[in-house]
């Protein structure tokens, strides 16, 4: 399950930049991705980028499975069209692109459709 991290949930003074050094580190470090907002799904992608929404994911999508509860594994392998695989394969589709030389990006907005995995 993929949650959603606002940091005024911790504390309503908290900013961003606060802890942006946070994940840069995490970035740095070879352990996670980060995939930014786009504000439109236009050429240049980079130019519509927000630089303080988007999605962290795993470095390794292997590692990331071995984290999961056995059973959340066995549905993976057994291919459970029940389970709802959707954030798995979208951090193997975000290690992907990037292990290939693009940048993911994803584009959301309050009145549109969640438009993901855009690479360029």
């Amino acid at each position: 399950m993929v949650e959603k991290f606002v940091f005024t949930m911790l504390d309503k003074e908290l900013k961003f930049d606060r802890y942006e050094n946070s994940f840069l580190w995490l970035k740095d470090a070879g352990v996670a991705l980060p995939v930014y907002n786009v504000e439109a799904p236009v050429i240049p992608l980079k130019a519509s980028k927000s630089s303080n929404v988007f999605r962290l994911f795993s470095n390794d999508t292997g590692l990331l499975t071995s984290a999961y509860p056995a059973e959340t594994k066995l549905e993976l392998i057994n291919k459970n069209s029940e389970v709802n695989n959707g954030a798995h394969f979208e951090n193997a589709v975000a290690q992907q692109l990037t292990a290939n030389g693009l940048e993911p990006y994803f584009c959301k907005k309050k009145n549109m459709v969640d438009l993901d995995m855009e690479g360029l």
